[in-house]
C-alpha cells in the first residue's frame, strides 16, 4: 500500500516556485508604483509649466531669464507640503521673426541629480516687449490690427 502525500523534494520545489513568483510580482508592483509617481509628477510639472507660461504671456511676470526659482507659496495651496519643492527656469531667445521672442519655461523637482528629478519644458513665441512698433498701419506687436469704429 502506497502512502498518499508529497515528498520533501516536491514541497521544496513548490516553495521555491512560490517564492520566485512573489519576488517577481513584488518587483513588478514596485516598478508600477515608481512609474505612477513619475506620471503624476510629469502631470504636475506640466500644469505648473503651463501656469508659469500663462503668467508670462499675460504680462503678470516679465519674460526675463531666471534660473532655479521656487514657486511662490500660493502655488503650493494644492500641493502637498511634505513633497520636495518645484523650481522653474525661464530662458528667452530672439527668433528670426521680427518682434517675437522665444520663451522656454522649464519646471523641475528640487531633488539631487542622483534621484533623477522630473523635468518638463514648454516653448512659446510671444511678442517682444522690448520691440518698438515701426509699422504705421495701426498694427500692434502681436500682429493684430486695432481700431475703433463709429456708427
Amino acid at each position: 500500500m502506497k502512502k498518499a502525500g508529497l515528498s520533501l523534494l516536491e514541497v521544496i520545489l513548490a516553495l521555491t516556485i512560490l517564492a520566485a513568483s512573489v519576488a517577481v510580482l513584488g518587483e513588478a508592483s514596485r516598478l508600477a508604483l515608481k512609474n505612477a509617481e513619475v506620471a503624476r509628477d510629469l502631470g504636475r510639472a506640466q500644469l505648473l509649466c503651463e501656469s508659469k507660461l500663462a503668467e508670462i504671456t499675460s504680462g503678470i511676470i516679465a519674460a526675463e531669464p531666471v534660473a532655479s526659482t521656487p514657486f511662490d507659496a500660493t502655488t503650493y495651496a494644492s500641493i502637498d507640503a511634505n513633497e520636495p519643492a518645484w523650481l522653474y527656469s525661464i530662458e528667452t531667445q530672439t527668433t528670426n521673426e521680427e518682434g517675437l521672442i522665444s520663451v522656454r519655461v522649464t519646471v523641475t523637482r528640487d531633488l539631487p541629480a542622483a534621484k533623477h528629478p522630473v523635468s518638463f519644458s514648454l516653448v512659446r513665441w510671444i511678442p517682444d516687449p522690448n520691440a518698438t512698433s515701426s509699422t504705421g498701419s495701426g498694427q500692434n506687436a502681436g500682429g493684430t490690427s486695432s481700431g475703433t469704429s463709429s456708427p
